[in-house]
C-alpha cells in the first residue's frame, strides 16, 4: 500500500486486557491510495506491474513492512495511541498500553471516522506511508470526505531520471512541477514506459528524495525534460542539491 491520504480516527473503548475505557486511535486510508496484489515484495517487484487506486475508504487492519517508515509517520508521532508489536502497527490501551484487537474497535471506528468526515473534523495527514504489508476492510458506502487529485494541466515536467530496482529491473522516474500549486509530483514508470505509481508531494523537494528512497529505487541517470530551459536546469540544480544533503553522491 502506498498512500498520502490518511487520517488518524480517535475513538473510545473498552481495553479487553485491563477493563478500563480507553481513548486511543485508528488508521483510515482514502480513494487515492494505491494498491498491490498479495505477496508484492517491493525490494523486487516495484517496477514490475502497476500500482491499481483503492477507490474507496478502507480500515487499515493490520500494517506491517517497511517498519522505519511507518515508525517515522505514525509511531513516533503519536506514541500514546500507537506502537509496534511483532513488526505490526497496532492501536494500544492509554492505560496499560496493551493491543486493542480490530475485531473489539472496527465498528467503533468506522461509524466515528463518517460522523467526524461528515463534520469536516478529520485531517488528511499528507505524509507519504508505504507499507508492503497491509490489510484493508473497506468501508460499505461513501462519506462526505473529497479527494484532491493531482490535475495534469496544473503541472510541466521537468525532469527525467533513469532508475533501477534492487533486482535490475529498469525504469524512470519523472519530476512534475506546478507553479501555482507550488508543488511536486512524481510519476514512476516501468518497462515500455507503463505507468506504475503516482504520488503527489508538497513543496520541498526532500519529500521528493525520501519517497524515491523509501521505494527503494537507485537513480542512474538524469535527463532535462527540455534541454534548453533555464527552468529545467533550474530543477536539476535543486534536485541535485537535495540528493547531495540525502547522503546520495554521483558515481564517478
Amino acid at each position: 500500500m502506498l498512500t498520502k491520504e490518511w487520517f488518524k480516527v480517535p475513538f473510545s473503548a473498552d481495553c479487553p486486557n485491563c477493563g478500563a475505557q480507553t481513548r486511543s486511535a485508528a488508521i483510515v486510508v482514502g480513494p487515492a491510495s494505491l494498491v498491490r496484489d498479495a505477496g508484492f515484495a517491493p525490494e523486487s517487484d516495484i517496477l514490475m506491474k502497476p500500482w491499481e487506486r483503492l477507490d474507496a475508504f478502507a480500515l487499515v487492519e493490520s500494517l506491517a513492512g517497511r517498519t522505519e517508515d511507518i515508525e517515522r509517520s505514525i509511531v513516533n508521532r503519536f506514541h500514546s495511541e500507537f506502537a509496534f508489536t511483532n513488526g505490526r502497527l497496532i492501536s494500544i490501551c492509554e492505560h496499560c498500553e496493551e493491543s486493542l484487537p480490530p475485531a473489539a474497535t472496527r465498528s467503533t471506528v468506522m461509524n466515528g471516522f463518517v460522523r467526524l468526515g461528515q463534520r469536516r473534523l478529520l485531517v488528511n495527514e499528507h505524509m507519504l506511508l508505504f507499507a508492503s504489508d497491509a490489510a484493508l476492510t473497506e468501508f460499505r458506502g461513501g462519506t462526505s470526505l473529497e479527494e484532491s487529485p493531482m490535475q495534469d494541466p496544473d503541472y510541466a515536467l521537468m525532469l527525467i531520471c533513469d532508475a533501477e530496482s534492487v533486482n535490475g529491473e529498469g525504469g524512470t522516474i519523472e519530476l512534475w512541477h506546478s507553479i501555482a500549486r507550488n508543488e511536486y509530483t512524481i510519476v514512476v514508470k516501468g518497462h515500455e514506459g507503463m505507468e506504475m505509481l503516482r504520488d503527489a508531494l508538497n513543496d520541498d523537494l526532500k519529500d521528493v528524495v525520501a519517497a524515491i528512497a523509501d521505494l527503494g529505487l537507485v537513480l542512474t541517470q538524469l535527463h532535462l525534460a527540455q534541454a534548453l530551459s533555464p527552468y529545467c536546469a533550474l530543477a536539476r540544480d535543486l534536485f541535485l542539491e537535495a540528493l547531495n544533503h540525502a547522503g546520495y553522491r554521483q558515481a564517478s
